[in-house]
């Protein structure tokens, strides 16, 4: 068999420094393939790193041990393997007459799932059909230039298929002060109007002459929101009370501990059937979900 493996870019690790002292054998290979891939892998910060399995692998006198990464948007499952006395490990790829044994054993990485019911929909104003095939829930904010990229081609395939897609806005403007989070909470008053309110002033900040107006002083963009609510026929009463009463500031506070919870740390961020989506989509991500 000797002739017929091959390590590649192998890390031999002695793992004797781990305090072990108190748990059994077999927990004690847990413990230590968790910890060596911890320490000699370079994760990125709250990276989590769970135990899966572990079975006879083909070193000999070794365990394939199966850990499973969760990323904020992906789960990645990895083989580290681990000398029965739990004192060697070795981190890499395996290959037996040309094939990737790792690979193999580990399965490909899965989007990370997120259970739509958390995710508190019915506060946050909506696009598209009650009824679609397609959910779509994107945190995003109204000084991202890639979040209004993300928006723009997303109204492109929504005219393709009307029907298939509801799609829900979630502020996320990163920091609870300054212009991106003034930004969101005009508009998470707008939304106080009514839907129809709400999308009209998201809409028009997702335009560069709104990118323009954003950018000037709070008041200025606060008359300026004022002003394309009137031109619509729209009450401004409920928009000023909303901002004053602290009611507008509540809900994107909300939606950024939502963001938080599952950490999230970037913006355009969807949440698509469940499957956490991280950056711009193309359309044909989205049109996997539709079986096209």
């Amino acid at each position: 068999m000797g002739k017929n493996i091959f390590w590649t870019g192998m890390l031999i690790v002695f793992a004797l420094t781990l305090p072990v002292q108190g748990v059994s054998q077999e927990d004690k290979i847990e413990e230590v393939a968790i910890h060596t891939f911890r320490t000699q892998i370079r994760l990125p910060p709250g990276t989590e790193v769970r135990f899966l399995e572990k079975k006879e692998s083909p070193i000999p006198d070794f365990y394939s041990v199966k850990l499973l990464l969760i990323y904020p948007d992906k789960e990645v499952p990895v083989i580290v393997y681990v000398d029965k006395t739990g004192d060697k490990v070795i981190i890499g790829n395996l290959f037996m007459k040309g094939e990737n044994i790792n690979m193999k054993e580990a399965g490909p990485p899965k989007p990370r799932k997120i259970d739509m019911g958390l995710l508190e929909i019915e506060k946050s104003p909506f696009l598209g059909n009650k009824g679609a095939k397609v959910t779509i829930v994107e945190f995003s904010n109204f000084q991202c230039p890639y979040c209004m990229d993300s928006w723009t081609k997303f109204m492109g395939i929504m005219k393709r298929y009307p029907q298939d897609f509801k799609y829900i806005f979630k502020h996320f403007p990163f920091q609870t002060q300054g212009k991106t989070f003034e930004l969101s909470e005009m508009a998470a008053a707008v939304q106080e109007v009514s839907n129809e309110a709400f999308w009209i002033v998201h809409d028009f900040f997702y335009t560069k002459e709104g990118q323009d107006v954003a950018n000037l002083e709070k008041e200025v963009v606060k008359k300026k929101v004022e002003q394309l609510l009137k031109g619509k026929g729209h009450d401004i009463r409920l928009f000023q009370s909303a901002l004053e009463t602290g009611r507008a500031r509540k809900r994107v506070l909300e939606d950024v501990a939502l963001a938080n919870r599952f950490r999230m740390t970037s913006t355009p961020t969807k949440i698509v059937n469940g499957d956490m989506i991280i950056g711009l989509t193309p359309d044909s991500t989205l049109e996997r979900y539709l079986g096209k």
